[in-house]
């Protein structure tokens, strides 16, 4: 956590002594301290909502991890697995085959995945996530080669 330096603590001194000014000078007036108030809240709001967003961990905590394709279920993994698998066996079997370096047969197939699917939306991503693993769940030998989790 950076320190707070001397400017700053300064600049929040400032304020502090503005709004005490400003409380006197609008003394019985409702509606000059009113708007004051509201002002005064919404920057307090503001403030708040950036303090939450810092996500400060104490001491001695450990940070909670961020999710990842671990914590996927057994079927997600399975797929990402197995496509992973098929692909590099795939790539492996073109290079044999045109005598290519690896790198070089999967830039190929990089750029003929591109032509036959174009640019890949979030959106696509997720709906193509969905159908394929609604395929693997419901027979996924007539759909997709998923490998075998040992039990």
């Amino acid at each position: 956590m950076p320190p707070i330096t001397d400017e700053m603590k300064s600049e929040i001194a400032e304020i502090d002594f503005n709004v005490a000014n400003l409380i006197l000078k609008f003394q019985g007036n409702y509606r000059a301290l009113s708007e004051l108030a509201e002002t005064l809240a919404d920057s307090l709001n503001s403030c708040k909502m950036n303090l939450h967003s810092i996500g400060i961990i104490p001491d001695g905590e450990v940070p909670p991890r961020a999710i990842g394709l671990t914590d996927l279920p057994r079927t997600e993994k399975q797929i990402i697995v197995s496509t992973a698998m098929t692909s590099t066996v795939a790539i492996e079997m073109l290079a044999d085959i045109f005598d290519l370096d690896f790198p070089d047969a999967a830039t190929l197939i990089r750029h003929k995945s591109q032509n036959q699917f174009g640019e890949m939306s979030l959106e696509k991503i997720e709906q193509f996530l969905e159908q394929l693993t609604e395929a693997a769940r419901e027979k996924p030998s007539d759909h997709i080669f998923i490998a075998e989790i040992e039990t």
